[in-house]
């Protein structure tokens, strides 16, 4: 009688993925759980950076003119790289953003940031390659890499979350094709300063050098709106000459589910060419085929890409009031939406656990992150939900610190 052989379903790199991350499904059920037993109002989630703040007035009204439009084909395909008159406002943002000149054949539309840095790897990464990642490090990136059958090579960033410049560069090899750059930064709200910027441009440009190879800087910004306290976010094509930029409307206009994001290179990009025609295949051959036309219409029509972010910067002050009231160690996010304390115990999914168990209090432990003993907390979200969780913070600190 033959054995019985167990069925392989589904990919077996897939199935060890879902595994890895199986306590942040746990999460998101507890938090299920929490709402039916208590109440919305008495549990406290921090876990999920969807943006809280609303479209801009202009563009909402911009969505009802479009709508009851009669033009022809205005819901048909489009250029792969996008409209024109959409990366031609994406140039304006950008000049208006860090004073440099873009061209619109520079830009492609992709399907949001995360569609961009596929986009981005699949064009220049070949099977074997490695691309560096900052650790603390927006857990999709190592999927994204290993998606082209690149290798992730993870680099920690030092203790105030900036670049460790000779830790970084014992991880650039003649294998190293990327560097991904995150800044403003998910999960820890860091912003890298101008001095980490450049000090990477120059390792980045020596060891070039060194392997006669092309090392490309993937610099993700999807917060770059989201600063505070007059800090700004320095240029990264000022500090390199071989950039991928890569970034979104979703944080800063409120419209996460509408998925548009784009691609930016400098006019003067070594290869520039080359790389837009890779960059506008991968976005049709990974099955984009184009970023949303309509959403990309509104884009367009919109006069003023450059908004305010008041109800963000009371919301990072409010999280900070009240870590600090509860006497956990943290960094003053600079932008973004996430701080990142320190969890009160090594243990920091544990930690997550017991602070929903006992508190209803949600929140993402670092070592899905990549950096264990810290927990990710969101501050997009209602000013209520913070004021109303004071006490549980608190409550929950103290309960390991005597």
């Amino acid at each position: 009688m033959r054995g019985k052989c167990k069925l392989s379903l589904i990919s077996k790199t897939i199935e060890a993925n879902l595994g890895q991350g199986s306590w942040i499904r746990d999460l998101f059920e507890k938090g299920n759980q929490l709402r039916k037993i208590h109440g919305d109002d008495k549990v406290y989630d921090f876990s999920l950076g969807n943006p809280i703040v609303e479209p801009p007035t202009e563009f909402r009204e911009n969505i009802k003119v479009l709508a009851q439009s009669t033009e022809a084909n205005l819901h048909g395909y489009i250029s792969n790289q996008g409209l024109v008159e959409a990366r031609e406002k994406v140039a304006q943002f950008l000049h208006s953003l860090y004073n440099k000149s873009f061209s619109a054949n520079s830009i492609i539309m992709t399907v949001g940031a995360g569609g961009a840095l596929n986009v981005a790897l699949n064009s220049i990464v070949n099977p074997g390659e490695e691309v560096i990642v900052l650790v603390p490090y927006f857990v999709e990136y190592k999927y994204y890499i290993e998606n082209v059958q690149g290798k992730p090579v993870f680099c920690n960033l030092d203790e105030n979350f900036q670049i460790n410049i000779e830790e970084l560069a014992s991880k650039v090899t003649e294998k190293t094709k990327a560097i991904i750059v995150n800044t403003p930064h998910n999960p820890t709200g860091t912003i890298l300063s101008n001095e980490s910027i450049r000090a990477l441009g120059k390792l980045l440009k020596n060891k070039e050098q060194q392997y006669g190879s092309s090392i490309y800087l993937v610099y993700d910004a999807p917060y770059t709106q989201l600063t505070y306290d007059g800090v700004e976010n320095d240029s990264p094509f000022d500090a390199y000459h071989r950039v991928i930029y890569a970034s979104s409307f979703s944080k800063d206009l409120g419209i996460a589910g509408e998925r548009i994001g784009y691609i930016a290179i400098d006019d003067a990009i070594e290869g520039h060419d080359v790389l837009m025609a890779a960059l506008v295949f991968s976005n049709r051959t990974l099955g984009f085929v184009n970023a949303p036309a309509f959403m990309q219409r509104v884009l367009a029509m919109t006069e003023d890409l450059v908004t305010e972010q008041q109800e963000y910067k009371q919301r990072r002050n409010l999280v900070v009031d009240v870590l600090k009231e509860a006497k956990f160690d943290f960094i003053t996010p600079q932008g973004g939406f996430f701080v990142f304390p320190k969890s009160p115990i090594a243990d920091d999914v544990e930690f997550c656990r017991f602070a929903a168990e006992n508190y209803n209090i949600l929140v993402v432990p670092g070592t899905g992150f990549g950096c264990p003993g810290y927990f990710r907390m969101s501050f997009s979200v209602d000013v209520d939900v913070l004021e109303r969780s004071r006490a549980a913070f608190k409550e929950l600190n103290s309960h390991f610190v005597k």
